[in-house]
């Protein structure tokens, strides 16, 4: 009895250190799950070593619109250059934000752009970082954020896939059979017409290459137009805004241009009925005014200098600023006191004229340096198609 109480008992302590181990292994496990918590997966282990990984490494954010099947650890490249790694895939105000690792010295603007490619066609994708076609003068720094608006992702395998079969199923490749049928009905048995239509648009486009220059200038001639009414835009909206009450004020008092109207109507019945009654006087002074009209036109050309010296004779205008100075007159003045001028001014017409020149002849002058006589000399006026005066019939 007492050999199968010990065995009892050591089958049964057996039993409970076998149970205790268990419950600490499920303890022990319990401990590490729940220690782990952010556990997803072998990949998502941050690998030692390679670029990006080192104390020196730069961190980089960027916020991406889809990580696609980005992972943690997957490269980092720049001109297909392997410079990093992605440490970390975060959703920060709703954006999802990755945290890259690069290594430092990469020559990079702070506006850099960020894509994610596809590595190969097996699926395995990465981050390109390039320089946009404008780069900033400042680098890429450690703990600078690439946004949103920067960032991007090259086309999929799945999506390049997707859309030839979206081509080939649901395209318009079922109606090119269609297509070609309806051109060959359409050019069937008309040659002549197509060779004729080709070419008039030989034609057509030979003077249209002509003229170019006239469309370029009349192109740049519209844009300078439309540049005119964008800079009067403000002018444009205020009269398109004015106008229908202007519109309004003409419909309220249509009635009061109905009644000028009228009343120009009865003006014109007037001035009809006085102009014909007075239409022979009318017609009379009409005629009466040509003569010197056109002895007008013929003096046009002495006009002007007669009016300079209408107000300032016997000066010219022009001369007045150099003739009074301050408080004196300049005046240059040639008397001629000959006795052949004295003559003509004081004697011609009465019954002395000519003697004044006959002494003067007599005291040894030569008549041809004399001036003319004005009893012998003829009126240039007087003379047929006068320079000035034409007589009348």
């Amino acid at each position: 009895m007492s050999r199968m109480r010990k065995e009892q008992q050591v089958g049964m302590s057996r039993r409970f250190s076998k149970i205790a181990r268990r419950a600490s292994a499920l303890a022990v496990s319990a401990v590490v799950l729940t220690s782990c918590g952010s556990w997803k997966g072998i990949a998502n282990v941050p690998l030692p070593g390679g670029p990006g990984t080192g104390g020196d490494a730069m961190t980089i954010y960027v916020q991406i619109p889809d990580t696609l099947a980005l992972n943690v650890n997957s490269r980092v490249r720049v001109a297909d250059v392997f410079v990093g790694t992605v440490r970390a895939i975060e959703l920060k105000n709703w954006v999802a934000t990755l945290t890259l690792g690069i290594q430092p010295g990469i020559d990079l603007p702070s506006n850099a752009l960020a894509r994610i490619g596809q590595t190969s066609l097996l699926g395995s994708q990465h981050v390109e970082l390039e320089a946009p076609p404008d780069p900033s003068p400042q680098q890429l720094r450690d703990g600078d954020m690439i946004p949103l608006k920067n960032a991007s992702a090259f086309p999929t395998t799945e999506r390049v896939l997707a859309s030839i079969a979206t081509l080939l199923i649901g395209g318009g490749i079922p109606n090119l059979e269609v297509i070609q049928t309806e051109v060959n009905s359409l050019l069937t048995g008309r040659a002549e017409q197509i060779r004729d239509f080709l070419g008039r648009l030989d034609v057509f486009t030979d003077e249209l290459n002509q003229q170019r220059q006239d469309l370029t200038r009349a192109i740049d001639s519209t844009n300078r137009l439309l540049n005119i009414v964008v800079d009067r835009n403000d002018t444009l909206d205020r009269v398109l805004t004015e106008f229908p009450p202007l519109i309004e004020h003409f419909a309220e008092t249509r009635d009061l241009f109905a009644d000028a109207v009228v009343a120009l109507g009865r003006i014109s019945t007037s001035a009809d009925e006085t102009l014909s009654a007075a239409d022979a006087d009318l017609r009379a002074n009409l005629n009466n005014l040509q003569r010197p009209l056109k002895q007008l036109a013929k003096a046009s050309p002495y006009l002007t200098g007669a009016l300079k010296l209408m107000l300032t004779i016997p000066f010219n205008i022009d001369t007045v600023p150099n003739l009074i100075r301050g408080d004196y007159i300049n005046v240059s003045a040639t008397i001629d006191l000959t006795l052949s001028m004295v003559d003509n001014a004081i004697l011609t017409g009465t019954g002395l004229s000519g003697s004044l020149r006959a002494l003067e002849q007599a005291w040894g002058r030569d008549p041809a340096t004399m001036i003319p006589d004005v009893r012998f000399t003829p009126n240039p006026h007087d003379a047929p198609n006068g320079p000035l005066v034409e007589r009348g019939e």
